[in-house]
């Protein structure tokens, strides 16, 4: 008989894990993966390499002279979050404050992308959806709130990120002011976004769930802050042997096997509430959730990992990633990015507005404006920063970096380039940013060491919260009747380009129809016994599902008054939709239909093909 090998389980985990479900999901799972949840959260084999492979620090030490230094290529671990810079509410760490409290802040109709533990596929919920999952026992499937990106909405102000990520972020230093300014909404379509939304994200993942081994899109860096719960992260770093096999277990078919068996390097941390798990771009890792958790985190891309973000782009390429699952526009921020650091150390910009941008703005605002710093320090040039007079040293990964972004530009189809519409002349800008390579190519490691970011938009490099909440596009001075701004209009087509398959819905449709009141699921009395039930308020509950029970189902749900035909946009009598008009249904029949796969709305005659009329529901 062989001997056990194994290590002590920790204690942490055999305290907390409820290994019954663990059980029965790896039941679940045996025709889908080679091991089993039990034997991973056992075994202590990756617990050795865990001091060596990550950096447990203070917020105070988590600073832009340690990523000079470092280079950020190992996690780190903060236990506390003070001196951080990262601001959660206090109500918030309340023992009471749960998903529904989040749905007020988010919306009940926001998408939530939640993955399932048994086949690692995802598929969207409404958030109004979800709080009923979350809220209602026994849970029939083990899922994970994985992403909900929530920038522009109510819950914005209220989290704010550490201050080493506003420092050096690519969004914040590279994409141009006056873009981000321009997203109104808080969408997530890629189609409607003036900047990549990928800042803010709230992750709710129920007890037991489990998501495999994964790389964060475009090369991120991650920054992850545990409100509530407890979760156990396996990572194992970029190497390019990792890389290779990464790839090649992504294609595999068939049972999956444990990557953290076969891979180099590979440890494991336990994540508790109030720690700050910073994640270096390219590391592989997967994550159990011992007890339900709530997380804010959000998604980076900078100049000390450009090489592992590059690196990461080409296995996305390689494996058919769709552009919904990519970090949104990552070519186009290289591009800004490239522009941006000849702009800082040399003064020399290649962006340039459209003339009819240009005469606007100087419409708006004067015509002593130069329109192109503008828009470049929005609102902001008096507190531009100079050319600096002095070398400036860089460390030898951005100068690195900046020569792999132009390799990668380079290598790229025409087609695929994706220049921004404001850079004309990117010919131009790619030789400038060659000749910054040779200039700095001997840069002193020691001397670039300096505590400061090279890209800034003031001379202070002012990133506190009163700063970034204030408004920075200034209003005209005067009314102008006449006065129109196709610009967000015409940059959101030429940024588009020709994205591949279409974003999912990022809210989900109305429902529009009403009782009919006079089936036998409208006549019928509340059961009184199902969850839904027992959640009213008049029954004893907390009323937070708001739903009517099974029992009353309606089996003849009628389209309101004022519902219109999406071909002729009249009513279901043939006249203008009116909200306020009283009919009788019994002598006036409506005829008006509703499709039952895509709830387009249409009179039988303006249909191009004749359906099946269904007078009950099934």
């Amino acid at each position: 008989m062989a001997l056990n090998t194994r290590a002590r389980p920790s204690k942490k985990i055999t305290d907390n894990v409820n290994w019954e479900i663990v059980d029965q999901v790896d039941k679940e799972c045996v025709d889908r993966r080679e091991f089993t949840l039990q034997q991973i959260l056992s075994d202590d084999q990756f617990e050795d390499t865990k001091d060596t492979m990550i950096e447990q620090m203070t917020g105070d030490k988590v600073t832009v002279k340690y990523f000079q230094t470092s280079g950020f290529n190992k996690p780190i671990l903060v236990k506390n979050r003070e001196d951080l810079g990262l601001e959660v509410p206090p109500k918030f760490h309340s023992r009471d404050f749960g998903v529904e409290d989040l749905r007020s802040y988010i919306g009940a109709r926001r998408i939530v992308d939640a993955l399932d533990t048994k086949t690692q596929e995802t598929k969207s919920m409404t958030m109004r959806e979800w709080c009923q999952y979350w809220i209602v026992f026994p849970r029939k499937r083990i899922l994970n709130g994985i992403s909900l990106e929530f920038s522009l909405t109510k819950l914005d102000q209220h989290i704010v990120p550490p201050k080493i990520v506003r420092q050096i972020d690519w969004t914040e230093k590279a994409w141009p002011c006056h873009l981000k300014e321009m997203q109104k909404d808080y969408t997530n379509k890629l189609e409607d976004m003036m900047y990549p939304k990928v800042q803010k994200f709230v992750i709710m993942s129920v007890a037991n769930s489990y998501m495999d081994f994964h790389l964060d899109f475009g090369g991120t860096s991650v920054w992850y802050y545990l409100l509530k719960g407890f979760k156990v992260f396996w990572m194992c770093p970029p190497t390019d042997k990792n890389l290779k096999l990464y790839e090649s277990w992504v294609k595999e078919e068939g049972k999956k096997k444990f990557f953290g068996d076969f891979a180099e390097g590979c440890c494991r941390i336990e994540v508790t509430p109030g720690n700050t798990l910073f994640l270096p771009s390219g590391w592989i890792h997967a994550v159990f959730t011992v007890k339900d958790s709530i997380a804010f985190s959000g998604s980076f891309l900078h100049s000390f990992s450009i090489e592992n973000q590059l690196k990461v782009n080409y296995i996305e390429d390689i494996l058919g990633v769709l552009d919904v699952h990519r970090f949104p526009f990552f070519t186009e921020m290289c591009w800004y990015v490239l522009d941006r650091y000849v702009t800082c150390l040399t003064g020399e910009s290649s962006l340039d507005l459209p003339e009819e941008e240009k005469k606007r703005m100087k419409l708006e605002r004067g015509d002593h404006i130069d329109p192109n710093k503008e828009f470049l320090y929005t609102g902001l040039v008096s507190e531009a920063p100079a050319v600096p007079s002095k070398h400036v040293h860089l460390t030898q990964e951005e100068v690195r970096g900046l020569g792999f972004i132009v390799m990668y530009l380079y290598q790229k189809p025409a087609e695929l380039r994706h220049v921004p519409d404001i850079i004309p002349e990117p010919a131009k800008l790619i030789a400038k940013v060659r000749d910054l390579v040779m200039a700095h190519k001997d840069d002193c490691p020691e001397k670039a060491v300096t505590g400061k970011y090279v890209l800034r938009w003031t001379k202070k490099d002012n990133v506190e919260i009163n700063f970034k909440m204030k408004r920075l596009i200034p209003k005209p001075k005067r009314k102008l009747k006449h006065l129109k701004n196709p610009f967000q209009k015409n940059y959101q087509k030429a940024m588009a380009h020709q994205r591949g398959l279409a974003e999912k819905p990022n809210e989900a449709p109305k429902k529009r129809r009403r009782r009919c009141m006079e089936c036998d699921g409208c006549k019928a009395e509340d059961c009184k016994t199902c969850p839904k039930c027992r959640d009213m308020v008049k029954y004893g509950g907390l009323g937070r599902l708001r739903q009517s029970c099974p029992q009353r189902r309606c089996l003849k749900p009628q389209l309101p008054v004022a519902a219109a035909c999406s071909v002729c946009d009249l009513d279901a009598w043939g006249e203008k939709p009116d909200p306020k008009k009283v009919v009788d249904y019994a002598e006036h029949p409506p005829n008006l239909y509703e499709c039952l796969k895509c709830f387009d709305i249409r009179h039988p005659e303006c249909c191009e093909k004749q359906g099946e009329i269904i007078s009950s529901l099934p």
